[in-house]
């Protein structure tokens, strides 16, 4: 089973992946900023682009310190579409001028910039598909970066739940798997496959996106289906 840790796209890929989504992320703050956003039901567009907009300043912050950054102010009476552009601008550019391997502070392993050119380019591919979403738009999630997605969900996200007390370990075993990859969430043993193109699987994890979406979109589950539910029910990610 492949280590989220060691990742499987490049960092140069990934902030590529970045750079690409910022941009289209940024269209969507041209559109209706008070449209609701079905993944995050307490936002609409607007505050979901401030939500996205403070990540990418407290990540900026954290590839320069050895301790956690506070978390920085929101845009206030800034223009949005500014204010946004300007955080964005500043990540790509610590990362550009980063080593991956350099050590700095991150919430997981490895302590180090790459961790962050992951974390940020998953982080804004999802943000901009719900975002598209909300604003009625075709969105999609490339294929490569929703694998390292599931596996960052997996290994890293799901296992720091648990040790913060915010999931209790699951009894039952879901195997995902999409392609050549294959993760296993919970349990001593499979009770249930599920077998979906990448971005499926990666929305399903985050809840973008129901089972019978997932299935209905081609998808097959194999196995206990109530084992199946009762992993993708549990609290996988923050």
């Amino acid at each position: 089973m492949d280590d989220v840790r060691a990742g499987r796209l490049g960092s140069t890929e990934l902030v590529g992946h970045l750079q690409r989504d910022i941009a289209a992320f940024a269209q969507c703050l041209e559109g209706d900023l008070s449209a609701r956003v079905g993944g995050c039901p307490k936002w609409d567009v607007g505050e979901l682009a401030a939500h996205l907009g403070g990540t990418h300043r407290w990540a900026t912050a954290a590839l320069a310190s050895s301790q956690p950054p506070n978390r920085p102010a929101g845009p206030a009476d800034a223009d949005l579409r500014q204010w946004f552009d300007q955080g964005a601008a500043a990540l790509l550019a610590e990362l550009g001028s980063r080593d991956p391997a350099q050590p700095c502070w991150s919430f997981a392993a490895p302590h180090t910039v790459g961790f962050w050119a992951r974390r940020q380019a998953i982080e804004t591919a999802m943000h901009r598909w719900d975002a598209e979403t909300a604003l009625g738009r075709p969105a999609q999630i490339d294929p490569g970066l929703a694998v390292d997605g599931v596996g960052e969900v997996v290994e890293m996200m799901y296992p720091r739940q648990v040790a913060m007390g915010r999931q209790d370990l699951l009894l039952a075993g879901l195997v995902l798997r999409a392609g050549s990859h294959e993760w296993m969430v919970g349990g001593d043993g499979p009770r249930a496959l599920l077998t979906a193109d990448p971005a499926a699987l990666l929305l399903l994890l985050w809840k973008r996106q129901p089972l019978e979406q997932v299935l209905a979109g081609g998808g097959r589950l194999a196995g206990a289906r109530s084992a199946a539910e009762a992993v993708l029910a549990a609290n996988l990610t923050p």
